[in-house]
């Protein structure tokens, strides 16, 4: 059922292992003086009350019954407690490693993950894995088995016939269970896996509620949710009858226990060898134990799930890594050279191959193609985000892997398509991963991008918190704060992502004329589906079936007339019939 390995490397994940011990082996000790009432119980009926030592009886009886109490509420207020410290804080360190791992992970290796698993892992799993042993194994194995194994050793103390008798029921019952409960296991892993799922298509749904409204799939994604609830109820119902078969069946064998243990000490008390009060001890010790024996089961229940949802964190903990074997610092980037270049993400189907092209001066280079040629892709390698499958990328004449990574990346500044609002001020947004840019340089390159106006109204100017879900910004407006973010970083490489592709005419003029004055003197990588916005580039290339088929500028390609001829045609064709329409 649990892997003694897995087990290993999660007792060891967080710092707290010595906590956990110390808090077992506490429980441990702590427990013993919770069966010396049974022998005071056995002490009053026998030896006090029948030689009439009824002031002694009420004596003994009240100061174990204060000590009870003192242990009671003095004990569990410090065990409660330090429990608590030691969950919250496994939480965190948790949170911590999957947050470090994610940030740290292969980019390709990311990609097949799904967000909302991501989400579930960071909140719920995270808090169900940190209280696997601090709560469920010292609860199984330090309270109730320990207390099941001293509660045996007393009863075989009183009287040893009933006590074996007990034991060998309690036994079969054990051994009779065992189906039922590996069946439940398995049934409460299918309803973990369908809980997750639930979770992932919540977010996801969540995610792209715009994308719903506009493509009127509400109906849809309910009726997916219904179905997911659905099989989740199912699975917990048959979870809970497999469980409430087991329990019935196990009270039944347990009431079996009392029955033999009522006729073994009946009997002894008709033949005169047998005492009240050792039945009295003996039913209430079977008591105890029914109780500990469900216990158990709760128990181990509980840290199926916790172990589970830790084998979900180590997945997350074990995702491959960014790989980083570069040594050399990398101050400027003054070229850059794709040499026979492949792109693969499976290994499998090829995304692009012999890709080549030199840039060893400041220019801007456009990148277009049909959806799914593999424009992305190209610019991806740039940072590094992706393995070639063959080929070499140089910089400055160098295999851009000898650089460290991060001498890399702090010379590239990315817009990506979707604009990235971060949840805090104007000032900070546009400062994030920018250690030496000042306010004056923010508001300066805000006034070129035509944005200063309007953040200079809001009440507290460049201090307005604001988020990816603001209102008190257009889709635009925060589209152009990447674009500043990125201008800010002054990167001698920037790459523009189809930046301009869903603003409207006026915000693709800023982004334009910005991208004139700013991206003077450094090497440009733009792709776009608008061709307005790139026939002034330095050179165009064009992608088609995995190769840069043609390059040139905007003028050498339409007296080319082939494929990007071809293409502007289509996009200027299109200009009219959208005026056409207008005009209706």
């Amino acid at each position: 059922m649990f892997n003694k390995q897995k087990l290993k490397e999660m007792f060891n994940f967080t710092t707290n292992k010595k906590a956990t011990i110390k808090r077992a082996i506490f429980e441990i000790i702590q427990i013993a003086p919770a069966f010396v009432y049974q022998f005071v119980l056995t002490s009053i009926i026998d030896d006090y009350i029948p030689n009439k030592n009824i002031k002694i009886a009420i004596i003994v009886s009240s100061l174990y019954i204060l000590y009870i109490w003192l242990r009671i509420f003095l004990v569990n207020f410090y065990l409660e407690k330090q429990r608590s410290i030691v969950c919250f804080d496994n939480d965190k360190q948790i949170k911590n490693k999957i947050f470090e791992n994610i940030q740290n992970a292969n980019v390709s290796t990311l990609d097949k993950i799904q967000v909302g698993k991501l989400f579930s892992l960071t909140t719920s799993q995270s808090f169900e894995a940190s209280r696997l042993f601090m709560w469920n194994f010292i609860g199984l194995f330090a309270y109730r088995i320990k207390s099941i194994f001293v509660i045996l050793v007393i009863m075989l103390f009183i009287d040893w016939q009933i006590a074996l008798s007990v034991l060998g029921i309690f036994m079969i019952s054990y051994v009779i269970l065992i189906p039922f409960y590996n069946k439940n296991m398995k049934t409460y892993k299918k309803l973990q896996k369908t809980i997750i799922n639930l979770q992932e298509k919540i977010n996801e749904y969540i995610d792209s509620f715009s994308t719903t409204k506009t493509l009127r799939l509400e109906e849809t994604n309910i009726e997916d949710i219904k179905k997911l609830l659905e099989k989740s109820k199912k699975d917990f119902i048959k979870s809970s009858k497999i469980l409430g078969v087991h329990t019935a069946l196990f009270s039944l064998l347990s009431f079996l226990a009392t029955i033999v243990t009522l006729l073994i000490g009946g009997n002894k008390i008709i033949i005169g060898i047998g005492v009240g009060s050792t039945i009295i001890l003996m039913m209430d010790y079977i008591n105890d134990m029914n109780g500990h024996m469900k216990g158990v089961l709760d128990h181990a229940h509980e840290a199926m799930n916790k172990y589970t949802a830790f084998l979900n964190v180590l997945e997350i903990v074990d995702i491959d890594k960014e790989v980083d074997e570069g040594t050399l610092e990398l101050n400027k980037i003054d070229s850059i050279e794709f040499k026979d270049v492949a792109l693969s993400y499976d290994d499998v189907n090829v995304i692009l191959e012999n890709i080549n092209l030199k840039i060893d001066e400041p220019k801007t280079i456009a990148i277009v193609g049909k959806s799914g040629a593999g424009k992305t892709s190209l610019v991806n390698l740039i940072p590094r985000f992706y393995k070639l499958t063959n080929g070499q990328i140089l910089i400055n004449g160098i295999d851009y892997t000898k650089y460290k990574l991060n001498e890399l990346r702090k010379n590239i500044s990315y817009v990506f398509q979707e604009p990235v609002i971060l949840n805090m001020s104007i000032k900070d947004n546009l400062m994030y991963g920018n250690e030496n840019t000042t306010l004056e340089d923010v508001i300066a390159l805000c006034k070129k991008i035509g944005i200063h106006e309007k953040i200079e109204n809001f009440e507290n100017g460049y201090d307005t918190i604001i988020t990816a879900e603001t209102d008190l910004l257009s889709y635009g407006e925060k589209q152009l704060l990447s674009f500043a973010r990125a201008i800010l970083k002054n990167g001698d490489i920037v790459i523009l992502d189809e930046v301009t592709s869903n603003l409207d005419l006026e915000f693709e003029q800023y982004i334009m004329k910005a991208t004139k004055e700013i991206l003077n003197n450094k090497i440009s990588f733009v792709i776009a589906h608008r061709l307005n916005t790139i026939k002034n580039a330095d050179l165009i290339i064009f992608i088609e079936n995995k190769n840069i088929v043609e390059m040139g500028t905007h003028e050498e390609l339409i007296a080319k007339q082939g494929y990007y001829y071809n293409l502007y045609k289509s996009n200027e064709q299109n200009k009219e019939s959208l005026k056409s329409y207008q005009s209706i």
